[in-house]
């Protein structure tokens, strides 16, 4: 496994995409925090208070609150490495590379085996990276700092890693059928809004069935955090019945990505 993802890493390298997408997505996972931080504190300064409330004493960015808070709003930020993914699988097929490689010994599996690899490479980089960015901005910001409470609420960053991770596996998914990279950007793109439009056409007897389409159940994994500013209550942990979902749709989406390329012409 390792050799196949040096062998991958090796041709992704040389896409300068690669690099700026990957570059981009982390000054944004880090520069995120710093932001709110800064409007906060120019809300503060223009003398914007909220009934006499100061907008700096708002625990976004507080321990426990931080956990979910940061990991809800970097689940949006995935299209980047999904973009990173979309490129190097469709390159693939455009350059000729993976008919190559099987010409000369590599399997179909170990193709699959080659982007699965690269794919948890960077969910897992991602990971790391999103969980010290909270760590130390929470460290940073958080008034009257107990350290018993800096990891309560962490497994949200376990969260985060399954979203992405499934979120990458389904743009691999949608590279293997369409295989043009623009197209797949596009249907990718596409896709929230056609599953929110059969959401919306489900009769009330059967609506629950949409909680089980792809990007519902991806979203379910965070819930919105923001409502509990305003005292409306929220789902502040990670439900066991989201992640058993997801589970399944990654072991669904790799399954579906092993038969198109066992059955298709490359």
């Amino acid at each position: 496994m390792l050799r196949l993802l040096k062998i991958d890493l090796i041709k992704l390298t040389n896409y300068r995409a690669f690099n700026v997408l990957n570059i981009l997505y982390a000054v944004l996972i880090v520069s995120i925090p710093i932001t709110v931080i800064e409007f906060l504190k120019w809300l503060k300064v223009k003398g914007a208070e909220f009934d006499g409330f100061d907008p700096m004493k708002i625990p976004v960015l507080h321990f426990t609150d931080i956990w979910q808070n940061v990991t809800y709003v970097y689940t949006f930020l995935k299209i980047f490495l999904a973009i990173v993914i979309i490129i190097s699988v469709s390159n693939e097929f455009s350059y000729k590379t993976v008919r190559q490689n099987i010409i000369d010994g590599f399997s179909r599996v170990d193709f699959l085996k080659s982007k699965l690899a690269t794919i948890l490479l960077l969910s897992v980089g991602s990971t790391v990276l999103v969980f010290f960015t909270c760590l130390v901005t929470g460290l940073i910001y958080t008034p009257n700092l107990d350290y018993g409470d800096v990891f309560t609420g962490s497994e949200f960053v376990f969260a985060y890693f399954l979203d992405l991770l499934a979120y990458l596996i389904f743009a691999f998914f949608l590279t293997v059928l369409f295989k043009r990279s623009a197209l797949t950007v596009f249907m990718l793109l596409l896709y929230r809004p056609i599953e929110g439009t059969i959401i919306g056409l489900l009769p009330d007897s059967i609506d629950f069935i949409g909680d089980y389409l792809p990007m519902q159940a991806f979203s379910a994994l965070i819930e919105v955090p923001f409502p509990r500013y305003w005292f409306q209550e929220i789902q502040d942990y990670v439900a066991f019945d989201a992640v058993a979902v997801v589970l399944l749709y990654i072991v669904l989406f790799v399954a579906a990505i092993h038969y198109k390329l066992k059955n298709s012409d490359l």
